[in-house]
């Protein structure tokens, strides 16, 4: 392996220690916080759907615990920037923006393990499972995770102020996780506000593994190369858009 991928490989590393493992260790809390909403829709999904309506909520659950942790993400990415200066110290390391959004973002990872493990061990529990399938929800998964930390990098780059970040989290979680068909099926729709849906990249999400789960990979597939082309999209809008240097709007 190269220098420059150690040196790379030891950024990422550091900075997941940094975002991860130390405030995992010193607020435990935060992990209660993310799996907190996820689990609370679990409840009450199965309180009025029972048990036939377990395997919607898990696979809702999974994606919510994803974006929850994007959420989270936007904060932490603004308080090290405005409060800290880390993202300028950053900057003059020389560690690219990839680096150091991958970098924090698996740290935030640690705090939503817990809640994937759980989600996914309650789908393969609720219904069998092909490897094939089993490969394109972690895929889905990953996809997701990376597509919502480069937004939520996007975001944090152009706010000013840490009192601003709040509203912006509060409507990026009901846009990508409650509003979208993740719990629920996109045919329930009625058909105007069901090509609104199609925008919202959570839905995919859902109908990629909501495909794998049913065994219907060849849609599953497709619905996965449309999500692919998305992530494509947000990575060149993050890369246009987003103020590295400055952090400044």
């Amino acid at each position: 392996m190269s220098d420059a991928w150690t040196r790379k490989l030891r950024a990422v590393h550091g900075l997941m220690m940094v975002n991860g493992f130390i405030p995992l260790h010193r607020r435990p809390l935060a992990l209660v916080a993310i799996l907190s909403t996820p689990f609370s829709f679990l409840f009450f999904i199965y309180i009025f759907g029972h048990a036939q309506a377990l395997l919607a909520g898990c696979i809702g659950g999974l994606i919510f615990t994803v974006i929850n942790s994007a959420t989270m993400l936007q904060s932490d990415l603004l308080f090290f920037k405005i409060d800290l200066k880390f993202q300028q110290i950053a900057v003059s390391s020389g560690i690219s923006p990839l680096n150091y959004v991958i970098g924090m973002a698996s740290g935030n990872m640690l705090f939503m393990l817990p809640g994937l493990v759980f989600f996914m061990t309650m789908i393969v529990y609720l219904t069998p499972l092909t490897v094939i399938a089993g490969i394109m929800i972690v895929a889905t998964v990953l996809v997701t995770w990376l597509m919502f930390s480069l937004i939520s990098y996007l975001i944090s780059t152009r706010i000013r102020e840490m009192k601003d970040i709040w509203p912006v989290s509060v409507i990026f979680s009901i846009l990508f996780a409650v509003i979208p068909p993740i719990y629920y099926s996109v045919e329930s729709l009625p058909l105007p506000y069901r090509y609104v849906a199609y925008a919202v990249p959570t839905t995919f999400s859902a109908l990629i593994i909501k495909n794998s789960v049913s065994l219907n990979l060849a849609g599953a597939l497709i619905y996965f190369a449309i999500f692919a082309a998305e992530a494509a999209a947000v990575i060149i809008i993050t890369y246009l858009f987003a103020d590295w240097r400055t952090g400044r709007s």
